[in-house]
């Protein structure tokens, strides 16, 4: 099983955006989902769509648990 490594993701800069995410570092952001995906397989055009995460910033500050 494949170890995921969650960022820290800047709410004042991305926050209300999609968010595109490769090997534990954001890597494109876009208003949309489809944009955010968009801008991510221009920066990785070998990775395939399963190894990019894309998570939705909130506009506010929030804690967010992951427990395994």
């Amino acid at each position: 099983m494949k170890k995921y490594i969650a960022p820290i993701i800047d709410v004042k800069k991305y926050g209300g955006k999609q968010v595109a995410i490769v090997s534990g570092r954001v890597i494109a952001s876009g208003r949309t989902l489809d944009e955010a995906l968009r801008r991510a397989k221009k920066i990785v055009p070998h990775k395939p769509l399963s190894e990019i995460r894309v998570f939705s910033v909130p506009k506010t500050l929030s804690v967010i648990y992951h427990v395994l």
